[in-house]
């Protein structure tokens, strides 16, 4: 079913994993940016990103930048209808599934991880010590999921820490 997703071959593939609170499109461009020098412009011929399609925060950010590049991008919605809350976590693996698949046939693949705050009113896990030990909190679950699986399947993964978060 994932090869069926990947129709085309690509030159490089980034995975987007963030959380729905992302604002910061500098820090968003400049990782972006990052990727295309250590990569060699002139190697990108053909890049797609792999997002999670939410409609706001990370995914959406990257995905309007893409877009305005004229860049192609392979949306994996979570479907949450029919899986209930484990539909964030059941997307995520399939993304890095489907970033595995083009890793395997050679391509360059990079995971992109853009973190921030859990926001999630009552989460249980608050007061979990995440950041540092002096700085209670903790990122938001989707992206560490994502990220940890990314990083579980040999996929090079970059973090960037939203920059209004203390300095560790």
């Amino acid at each position: 079913m994932i090869a069926e997703m990947i129709p085309a071959p690509f030159s490089h593939v980034v995975l987007v994993t963030g959380s729905r609170s992302w604002n910061d499109e500098k820090s968003m461009r400049e990782t972006f940016n990052d990727a295309w020098r250590d990569w060699g412009v002139e190697n990108v011929t053909r890049p797609v990103l792999i997002s999670g399609h939410c409609r706001e925060g990370a995914d959406a950010m990257a995905e309007r930048l893409w877009r305005a590049a004229g860049f192609e991008i392979r949306p994996f919605p979570a479907d949450w209808s029919t899986r209930g809350g484990t539909a964030g976590f059941q997307r995520n693996q399939e993304m890095v599934d489907a970033a595995h698949v083009f890793l395997e046939a050679g391509t360059r693949v990079l995971c992109t991880a853009f973190l921030d705050l859990c926001r999630k009113p009552g989460c249980p896990q608050r007061n979990r010590e995440q950041l540092m030990p002096h700085a209670p909190g903790h990122f938001s679950h989707g992206a560490i999921h994502c990220r940890s699986r990314a990083r579980d399947a040999g996929i090079r993964t970059t973090s960037v820490i939203h920059p209004l978060l203390p300095l560790f």
